[in-house]
């Protein structure tokens, strides 16, 4: 193919009938449209082109070299970039920067054609307008990556594969790897198996019925520390409607639920010894009423001379001596077994599946404890009086409690005269 410029000469123009055949189309198009010889003079261009460019007719060009509509820097993009592969190639099309009249510059879309005759046909469109709107879209998305970037809830979407496409810092930290360990990956390269088959499932029906989710789960993060967390996930969609795939946010509830566990916990135990308090007690005696785990067995057991302790030796002492019964019972007793701190000295212990002769075996054996348990001085250090009966069904269960009640206050009071009876001896 002949290069532009060489055929035709400034004293050789352009065939007039090869001329007119472009010229109508031309003058009523809305983008820049020119005719150049080989030298790169125009000899047409119509009203658009000469307005893109900041003047106010085509005569004031026709004739001038297109290098004056170009500053030095989009020369040089011209001179090494554009009119080398335009010779080679006979057309070039891409974009460039033009200058008006009155010297300010402005982006175009040049298209570049040569002419089997000679000389080239230019079209020129400016797309500042354009660029403007790309930029207000780049300024928003980049305004939208920050925010998404700084918010403190982790953030994180996902191709309609499972792959995640992105991600803010929050979740980076949340799981422990950062965005390079992350994009590209599926949640069964980040987490356990049966979690990661989870949260596939559950994508897959949110991209199928298109619907948001929340899902409570825990999440165990690349650093071994296990998170209770909440899923929030919608489905996005492409410009096509079709769904691209899954976006997310993660709330840790982690600092929750240790709250609301201490919650349960203080609501049922008692907080100086740890034993069940006399709420749960009560709540397990209802339970048992209709259960079938008879005959039941409750034994309730009294600190003796808590309050002349604390008179002596001050409530620390006697939170001491409370304690020290809390272990003693817990450790008279099977798992299985209830023992509950139920007054301010008075402690019961529920024996589900025990009947009366297995629970004064147990007795017995606190007293054997108790007698272990020796001071500086060589004395026992805890006295409890204890007392235990049987319940056969439900209806007894209230009954059998009132009367280990009794006979741990009968056992008080033994105790009490054999110290007194030791005393006057």
């Amino acid at each position: 193919m002949p290069k532009p410029f060489e055929r035709y000469s400034v004293n050789k123009p352009l065939p007039e009938t090869d001329l007119h055949k472009y010229l109508a189309a031309m003058e009523e198009a809305m983008d820049g449209m020119a005719i150049l010889d080989e030298q790169g003079a125009y000899l047409y261009m119509n009203q658009a082109h000469a307005s893109i460019y900041g003047y106010d007719s085509p005569a004031e060009l026709i004739g001038k070299s297109w290098r004056s509509l170009y500053n030095e820097a989009g020369l040089e993009w011209f001179d090494e970039v554009i009119m080398p592969l335009f010779l080679e190639t006979g057309r070039w099309r891409g974009e460039a920067t033009g200058r008006r009249k009155d010297g300010s510059t402005f982006p175009q879309e040049l298209s570049l054609t040569a002419l089997e005759e000679g000389g080239i046909i230019c079209v020129v469109r400016d797309i500042t307008d354009r660029r403007r709107a790309e930029q207000t879209v780049q300024d928003k998305l980049h305004f939208i990556q920050v925010l998404i970037t700084t918010i403190p809830v982790p953030i994180f979407y996902k191709d309609a594969d499972g792959r995640y496409l992105g991600c803010n810092r929050a979740f980076q930290e949340h799981i422990c790897l950062t965005r390079e360990q992350i994009v590209g990956k599926t949640d069964h390269d980040l987490v356990p198996r049966e979690l990661a088959d989870i949260f596939q499932q559950t994508d897959r029906a949110i991209i199928e019925t298109r619907q948001v989710q929340v899902q409570e789960s825990s999440l165990v993060c690349a650093d071994g520390t296990r998170h209770d967390v909440v899923f929030y996930k919608a489905p996005f969609l492409n410009s096509d409607g079709s769904v691209g795939g899954v976006a997310g946010a993660i709330l840790d509830i982690t600092e929750r639920k240790e709250t609301e566990a201490k919650l349960r916990y203080l609501s049922t135990h008692d907080m100086l010894t740890g034993l069940y308090n006399r709420a749960y007690y009560d709540e397990e005696l209802e339970r048992l009423k209709n259960g079938r785990t008879f005959p039941v067995s409750i034994v309730v057991a009294d600190v003796d001379r808590l309050k002349l302790v604390n008179d002596r030796q001050g409530h620390a002492a006697g939170d001491e001596l409370l304690k020290l019964t809390a272990q003693v019972m817990k450790g008279a007793f099977r798992t299985e077994d209830l023992v509950a701190r139920i007054g301010g000295d008075e402690f019961a212990v529920i024996l589900p599946g025990t009947a009366i002769g297995a629970a004064q075996e147990v007795i017995e054996r606190i007293r054997k404890s108790l007698a272990a348990i020796l001071g500086d001085d060589g004395r026992p250090v805890l006295s409890l009086s204890l007392g235990c009966a049987t319940a056969l069904d439900g209806q007894g269960l209230i009954e059998a409690w009132q009367r280990a009640d009794e006979l741990m206050y009968e056992d008080k009071l033994a105790r009490q005269e054999q110290i007194k009876e030791a005393s006057d001896s």
